[in-house]
C-alpha cells in the first residue's frame, strides 16, 4: 500500500469518526500521553497473549517505516507492557506511534517527548515474557476491530480505525466536513444574520423529528 501521510495530516480524528457514522472509534479510555500528539498511519496489529510483551520486539524489528503498532491487550491495566526504552527504539526504527489499549510506564518521559503514545493508563509493573504473542493478525484493541494495514489517525480526542478498502471515500467525507466546519467557524458564526438562519433550521429539524 503506498500510504501519502500529506493527505492526513489535516484531517482530525472528529471528522474521521464523522465520516464513519461514529463507527471504528475505539472507546474513550485510550488517551495519549500527551494532548499535543498526534499520529496517523497504517495498522501494524500486535496480539498480547497472557500478559507477554516479548512480542513488542517482534514488532519493533518488524514493522515498516511510517506504521502505527496497535497492541491489543485485551484492556489489562495491572501491567506495564512498554515503556521509554520501546519507545526509543520504535522511534529510532522509523515507526510512527503506539497505540494500546493496556497500561504503559515512564509516562512523564514519554509524554515529554516528540513520539506519540496511546494507552489507557500507566502502572510502574513490567510483566513476564513468554513468547506466545504474534503480529500482523486481526485484533480487537479498545472494542474495535483493527486488521493489518486499516489506517490509523489517533489525536487529542481519541482514535479511530479507517478500513483500508474504505480510505479513499471516508477520506473524502472526512474532508467535505473539515471545509463545512471551516466555513461555519470563519464565516457563518461571526454573521449574525447567517447564524440566526443556522439555528433556525436546525431548530425546525427538531420541531418536524416525532
Amino acid at each position: 500500500m503506498n500510504f501519502d501521510i500529506s493527505e492526513w495530516e489535516e484531517v482530525s480524528s472528529t471528522s474521521l469518526s464523522d465520516a464513519m457514522l461514529g463507527l471504528h472509534t475505539m472507546e474513550s479510555s485510550i488517551k495519549p500521553l500527551n494532548r499535543k500528539m498526534r499520529v496517523v498511519g497504517p495498522a501494524y496489529t500486535v496480539q498480547i497473549i497472557k500478559n507477554d510483551c516479548a512480542v513488542i520486539f517482534k514488532a519493533l524489528q518488524e514493522a515498516p517505516e511510517g506504521s502505527v503498532l496497535v497492541i491489543a491487550a485485551q484492556g489489562t491495566t495491572d501491567v506495564a507492557f512498554l515503556g521509554e526504552i520501546v519507545t526509543k527504539i520504535a522511534q529510532k526504527q522509523g515507526i510512527a506511534g503506539i497505540v494500546i489499549d493496556g497500561c504503559v510506564r515512564d509516562s512523564l518521559a514519554i509524554s515529554e517527548g516528540a513520539f506519540p503514545v496511546f494507552a489507557k493508563g500507566a502502572i510502574p509493573k513490567i510483566p513476564a515474557a513468554n513468547y506466545l504473542g504474534q503480529v500482523q493478525k486481526t485484533i480487537v484493541c479498545a472494542d474495535v476491530i483493527v486488521r493489518p494495514g486499516d489506517i490509523i489517525c489517533a489525536d487529542a480526542d481519541g482514535v479511530v480505525v479507517v478500513p483500508l478498502e474504505e480510505t479513499s471515500q471516508i477520506l473524502q467525507k472526512a474532508m467535505e466536513k473539515e471545509t463545512k466546519d471551516h466555513w461555519k467557524i470563519e464565516t457563518m458564526i461571526p454573521d449574525s444574520e447567517a447564524l440566526q438562519s443556522y439555528l433556525d433550521k436546525i431548530s425546525k429539524k427538531y420541531k418536524t423529528t416525532p
